[in-house]
């Protein structure tokens, strides 16, 4: 069931103003098509994916974010599943918990959060919010090909934050049928994990990771792959000239945000949903647009 979604608070997290350059366009581009304003946060900070030792520090960096959105009464979104998992757990332990949010305040009044908003995906704000039946209203072209959707680690777990089957995602198959493909089964690896984090201390690991998870879509015959978290793209979009490299092997699989393969659908020009910027070709997804 759709709601009446018109404006939002919007985080784009440290990886949107840099390598997910392409998110950001993207995402932006299809809110504005679908007549929703996204309104960025003024001094937003990082969600703290890097001070994962200090929960408290992870704790007050989201809860100064969420303060933010709060005082202009919007809900949070956020297109990136890594800023996802971390305003979202910081959201519900603060809404639960009167010490952890005394223990806020004790490190700084400002972060005084009285829990009257929600964090959330940008990806669960078109689908459960805004709705399918209303998004397909301003769909205007198809885009026929088969999609391998990877999900990875963050965007569905811990179930308690998600907001689909953290086993059996299904909401990026119901973007890409709507936008007129046909998803691929891939459902060995749509939440195994890229390797991402391992890339900085086990480089070979992290490409072995990302290796199966192409490798896996390219044998169910996908033209390409969608992801909704920058560091997973990264990882099988930027590094997978240097995947190919490493194993010697050649793969030639275009890896596209869901917000790109919407645009696509909504009419939106490829060049301001960023394709251009994509390491892999996406040539020949344009062209199955019909």
């Amino acid at each position: 069931m759709s709601t009446s979604v018109t404006k939002l608070a919007y985080y784009p997290g440290c990886a949107g103003a840099t390598h997910a350059v392409d998110q950001e366009m993207s995402t932006k581009a299809v809110f504005e098509q679908l007549g929703i304003e996204l309104i960025e946060m003024e001094d937003w900070n990082c969600c703290g994916a890097a001070e994962a030792e200090d929960p408290n520090m992870v704790y007050a960096l989201n809860a100064r974010n969420l303060v933010i959105a709060e005082k202009e009464g919007l809900n949070v979104a956020t297109p990136c599943s890594i800023c996802f998992y971390n305003l979202a757990r910081t959201d519900k332990a603060l809404k639960e918990d009167e010490n952890l949010r005394k223990k806020m305040r004790d490190m700084d009044p400002s972060l005084d959060y009285k829990g009257t908003i929600n964090a959330k995906h940008t990806l669960d704000i078109l689908v459960n919010d805004v709705g399918l039946d209303e998004i397909g209203k301003k769909i205007k072209k198809k885009v026929a090909v088969k999609v391998a959707p990877y999900y990875g680690c963050y965007l569905e777990r811990p179930s308690e934050i998600g907001f689909d089957n953290p086993e059996r995602p299904e909401l990026m198959d119901k973007i890409v049928e709507l936008a007129g493909g046909t998803p691929i089964p891939f459902r060995q690896m749509r939440i195994r994990c890229c390797g991402g984090p391992l890339m900085m201390t086990r480089g070979d690991l992290a490409f072995e990771m990302s290796k199966r998870v192409l490798e896996a879509a390219k044998k169910e015959g996908a033209d390409c792959i969608i992801t909704a978290c920058p560091l997973c793209h990264m990882m099988l979009d930027a590094k997978q000239p240097d995947i190919e490299e490493f194993f010697n092997i050649t793969i030639g699989m275009p890896v596209l945000y869901f917000s790109q393969l919407l645009g696509l659908a909504l009419g939106v020009e490829p060049k301001k949903l960023a394709l251009n910027k994509n390491i892999v070709s996406t040539k020949e997804i344009e062209e199955k647009v019909i």
